[in-house]
């Protein structure tokens, strides 16, 4: 379960200098896609500032719905507000500090076979799921798709849709060698650091209408891999969009476009670079590397953005997560 970062006292400069004007810049989840279902304290507690300050933000601005029980608030809303406060203490912007630390050490680091034991389950959030025939079961990955292996893939015992695997990544370098594909990767990096696009926590019905996302300025990784995509195929170049998970000690999902050019899938990645370029421990070939080249902590799935990681038809209509947890190397028989 992730923990809520530390509660601590907000001061009236970073009232004045972070959160208000986080407030004015904000793209809020549009109203169709709106759900306000997180408690005032727990908002507060997850954006790590006092409750009074956060009843200040919504008289600036930021949108709540006042219900019987106090005010609730879009998941998703606090997430990005907490990324674009800039002080590093919202459980977002954790979040994304623990998983960039991927964008740090020497380039080296980047390439070399890494082998990593996983638990992925896959749960489904529909209330009525329970009434389903077949369990929410997560799909075989394929590391292979980047020179990797699948040495593992089992169910575990008494946990429900959960598998077991044991996988090797490993990185590989490339760069685009014509002006347009290295454009795709550029220009949608160059939206994301513009603020023509603002990166974000995307709910996931709006996800699966990323032409209405791109219209509203909003994007996530699905989405600019669907733009890229789209991007790509105006300019007469075959495109695909793939999905996967960043390894880490807790996965983060991810995804991302391929291009073909010269014989070969070329995997752009400008959300990473635009993530790194956030973070002082990052490399500064990182964002370089992410226009052609392959990170070993990269597991892919045969899958597009518009597929889910899991095998499951729910009669609810629920959408299915998987969430990726490392595990320690399994022990080898004496």
């Amino acid at each position: 379960m992730t923990m809520a970062p530390p509660r601590r006292t907000t001061t009236a400069a970073e009232l004045w200098l972070n959160w208000l004007p986080a407030v004015e810049r904000l793209v809020t989840v549009p109203e169709e896609f709106r759900v306000a279902r997180l408690a005032h304290e727990e908002a507060a507690r997850e954006l790590a500032i006092d409750e009074a300050v956060l009843e200040n933000l919504v008289g600036a601005g930021f949108p709540a719905e006042d219900t019987p029980d106090g005010l609730r608030y879009d998941y998703h809303d606090v997430m990005n507000l907490g990324l674009q406060s800039g002080l590093g203490r919202s459980l977002a912007e954790l979040g994304e500090r623990q998983c960039m630390r991927l964008a740090a050490g020497q380039p080296e680091q980047w390439l070399t076979e890494r082998v990593t034991r996983l638990r992925l389950t896959a749960t489904c959030s529909a209330a009525g799921c329970t009434s389903c025939i077949t369990t929410p079961v997560p799909a075989e990955p394929a590391p292979k798709l980047y020179e990797g292996r699948l040495t593992e893939w089992a169910k575990e015992e008494d946990r429900r849709g959960s598998m077991l695997a044991t996988v090797t990544t490993r990185g590989h370098r490339d760069a685009p060698r014509t002006d347009t594909v290295r454009r795709i990767h550029d220009d949608l990096l160059d939206r994301l650091v513009s603020g023509a696009y603002q990166y974000g926590w995307v709910p996931e019905e709006l996800r699966a209408r990323p032409a209405v996302a791109i219209e509203h300025r909003t994007v996530d990784c699905v989405v600019a891999a669907w733009q890229m995509q789209r991007w790509a195929e105006e300019a007469g170049v075959r495109a695909r969009t793939r999905r996967g998970f960043l390894l880490g000690l807790v996965g983060v999902e991810h995804a991302w476009t391929e291009v073909f050019e010269e014989g070969r899938w070329l995997l752009l990645d400008p959300v990473l670079a635009y993530l790194g370029s956030r973070h002082r421990t990052t490399h500064p070939e990182f964002a370089d590397f992410t226009r052609g080249s392959v990170h070993n902590r990269l597991l892919a799935w045969d899958r597009s953005v518009d597929e889910s990681l899991a095998d499951h038809d729910c009669v609810a209509g629920g959408h299915v997560r998987v969430d990726c947890r490392q595990l320690p190397a399994a022990r080898t028989p004496a």
